[in-house]
């Protein structure tokens, strides 16, 4: 005979803290997805800016014009912003407590990542357009 579950969790009762929660499963699931795609997208970035570095200005604009550097950068900003949203997400939903504040917070932090990756890839591609 199974010993009885006296746990009771804080959620929704006995036992509840041992059953998987449905939308965390597939944000832990998309955060994984993108790490693994921000590491070789990340390593292209930083590989492209080290080739840069010393260039003039026109040089390095000329290699923005080539499609696959700009497409990279353009991927890893928007990645990368994806990522950085859900990862504050979890940090306000953890830690912030006020319900009216939480709710601010996270209207904020998917406003402020949406425009810093448009500003980031407009900028991009203000410099790629060929002239």
């Amino acid at each position: 005979m199974a010993p009885k579950n006296t746990f009771i969790s804080g959620r929704t009762g006995r036992g509840a803290a041992y059953v998987s929660d449905a939308s965390g499963a597939s944000h832990d699931r998309f955060m994984r997805l993108t790490a693994r795609a921000l590491l070789p997208l990340g390593l292209a970035t930083a590989w492209l800016l080290a080739r840069l570095t010393g260039d003039s200005f026109e040089e390095a604009r000329a290699e923005l014009e080539r499609p696959f550097p700009a497409v990279v950068l353009i991927a890893f900003i928007a990645i990368g912003a994806a990522h950085a949203r859900l990862g504050a997400e979890s940090i306000i939903l953890d830690y912030v407590h006020d319900e009216a504040l939480k709710q601010k917070a996270l209207v904020v932090n998917t406003w402020v990542t949406r425009a810093i990756a448009l500003a980031w890839a407009f900028a991009i591609l203000l410099i790629a357009a060929p002239r």
